[in-house]
């Protein structure tokens, strides 16, 4: 299927020439005649207008800059007769952002290692041992536990995969399917909640099952549009395969993580045992008993949750960078007769989120952690105090408004992100710019309106049944000696079900923020969507004209 992403809609071969005085009309006899080049030669800069000569000779010398811009009439119809703001902004020289938070998560995930070994020493020497015949140690962290979530981890991965395909081939099935599934979803799990006598949570997973079900017919006049976001995204990640190459690197980065972490996680419960303090109490009975406390052990766990939190946010968000700046390299230069700024496009993006941008990631990224790290400890106040309704009823509002701000935050850091992709922007600057972008110009309405959230959504609800499913046969069928008592059978499958929607998420990452960067590129510079996707910019224009409006005002970026 054609997305118009070809030279069609681009300038003839041989550039345009000089238009004759008075405006597009009969060109004369002869055709135009090239202008005269400008006293002052400059470099090419990576981006410009539409050649004035051959493009072979061109690629000999440096090309003069086309003065004045004159659009085809094909863009004039279409009303994109812009200057290409976008691309001329386009990381032309990268400058290190944001310094400071760089070497300051470098300095926690230093301080991570050293905590790690120490706490991984720490643990029994069986641990990683074979305990042979037929039945399993008791020690959860051995072999045949971890052969499990090696299992876990191949699924997700194959999954993944497979569901990146289907949606590759079937845009508008998968959006009508994942719809349905939610909706099935949330009523069947309401008709269990009733069978098992769990009677609020039963109710609300049926009205609101309903209730979404009715949104049916409202919604179902968005299907075209976000058929041909995801048409698009799906055709340039067709076009850069490396970005599911780099996004399954970063997901076996993000497990591999995961794994040290959860070890020195446990590990820290044997180590800090030492820094226990007790003191012996008399009550007024006359009875003695002790009162422990261990400040250093829940500093340790304080810093942990916070280690990982923005550790997991900066790999997360390295990734989400790399492919914005490729889909942004796709968006601005494909199909110019100069061709890409670089021949390996997410290879390049990729050293500028890990270098110049590296520290605007660490510090959007920190934001969040905090805000997640606060989140946890109130969850923990909330678990220590079960008994007491007024600790309930205070965590539980604390919760909330915490929850509400993270996801604004999140949010809005998606999309600065992008802008630090293409522009290499500082984080605040890119922030307030992500502000205007959503504030004046409503591109908050194309956000809502897309569907794609809902199939990667469904996907990772469905990837995370299916590993949970295994998780669940690989342990009723080894049966080990230390899930005797099934104690442990709830908390693997709930973990692996986590583990998994976490997995679907990074290695779907290239959807999620191909459709993201689209989205701002086409605020930033909707000419250039004019010219090699005119179906989509046409629908946009459309149904979405304030957006378009939006973006042409004088008060640009």
């Amino acid at each position: 299927m054609s997305y118009g992403y070809g030279n069609s809609y681009y300038p003839p071969q041989g550039g345009y020439g000089a238009p004759p005085q008075g405006g597009y009309g009969a060109p004369p006899q002869g055709g135009y005649e090239a202008p005269p080049p400008p006293p002052e030669q400059h470099q090419y800069d990576g981006y410009g207008g539409y050649s004035d000569g051959n493009y072979q000779q061109q690629q000999q010398q440096p090309p003069p800059p086309a003065e004045p811009y004159y659009p085809p009439p094909q863009d004039q119809a279409a009303g994109a007769g812009d200057d290409f703001k976008g691309a001329k902004k386009f990381v032309r020289e990268p400058k290190f952002r944001d310094l400071w938070a760089a070497l300051l998560f470098l300095a926690q995930l230093a301080l991570f290692v050293v905590m790690a070994a120490l706490f991984i020493n720490s643990l029994p020497s069986s641990t990683f041992k074979n305990p042979g015949g037929p039945h399993p140690t008791k020690n959860f962290y051995s072999q045949p536990t971890m052969i499990m979530w090696l299992c876990v981890l191949l699924v997700s991965i194959v999954f993944s995969v497979l569901y990146l395909g289907l949606m590759q081939m079937f845009a508008r099935q998968m959006l009508v399917i994942s719809f349905w599934f939610a909706v099935v979803s949330m009523i069947g799990t309401g008709i269990y909640y009733l069978s098992a006598r769990i009677w609020f949570a039963g109710a609300i997973m049926l009205i609101f099952g309903v209730m979404y079900a009715l949104m049916w017919f409202s919604w179902r006049h968005r299907l075209p549009f976000s058929k041909l976001v995801l048409e698009t995204v799906c055709h340039i990640t067709r076009r850069f395969p490396s970005t599911i190459v780099v996004s399954l690197g970063f997901l076996l980065v993000q497990a591999a993580y995961s794994a040290l972490w959860s070890l020195a996680f446990v590990g820290s419960f044997k180590y800090m045992d030492k820094y226990q303090h007790c003191t012996t109490h008399t009550d007024r009975n006359g009875r003695q008993y002790q009162s422990c406390t261990n400040v250093p052990q829940i500093l340790s766990w304080v810093f942990m949750v916070f280690s990982f939190y923005w550790t997991s946010g900066v790999i997360i968000n390295v990734l989400h960078t790399t492919i914005c700046g490729t889909f942004a390299t796709f968006y601005f230069f494909e199909g110019s007769p100069y061709g890409y700024p670089t021949k390996h496009v997410t290879l390049s993006s990729l050293k500028r989120a890990m270098t110049t941008s590296f520290g605007s990631i660490c510090f959007g990224s920190l934001i969040v952690a905090i805000i997640q790290t606060i989140r946890a400890i109130v969850r923990a106040f909330r678990s220590q105090n079960d008994d007491n309704l007024a600790a309930q009823l205070i965590g539980c509002c604390l919760d909330c408004i915490l929850g509400c701000i993270e996801g604004i935050v999140e949010f809005f850091n998606k999309y600065a992100y992008v802008e630090i992709a293409v522009y290499g922007k500082p984080f605040v600057q890119a922030a307030k710019d992500t502000w205007t972008l959503v504030k004046d110009r409503g591109i908050d309405a194309l956000i809502n309106d897309s569907l794609i959230g809902n199939v990667l959504q469904m996907g990772a609800f469905m990837c995370a049944s299916v590993v949970a499913l295994v998780a669940w046969l690989y342990i009723t069928i080894t049966k080990p000696e230390y899930n005797a008592t099934g104690s442990y059978t709830v908390p693997i499958i709930i973990a692996a079900f986590l583990l998994a929607m976490s997995m679907f998420t990074v290695l779907l990452k290239c959807i999620d923020s191909g459709a993201a960067t689209t989205f701002v590129c086409l605020a930033e510079d909707p000419g250039t969507m004019a010219r090699n996707n005119p179906r989509l910019f046409a629908m946009v224009a459309e149904a979405y004209p304030q957006v378009v409006r939006g973006v042409r005002t004088p008060a640009a970026f």
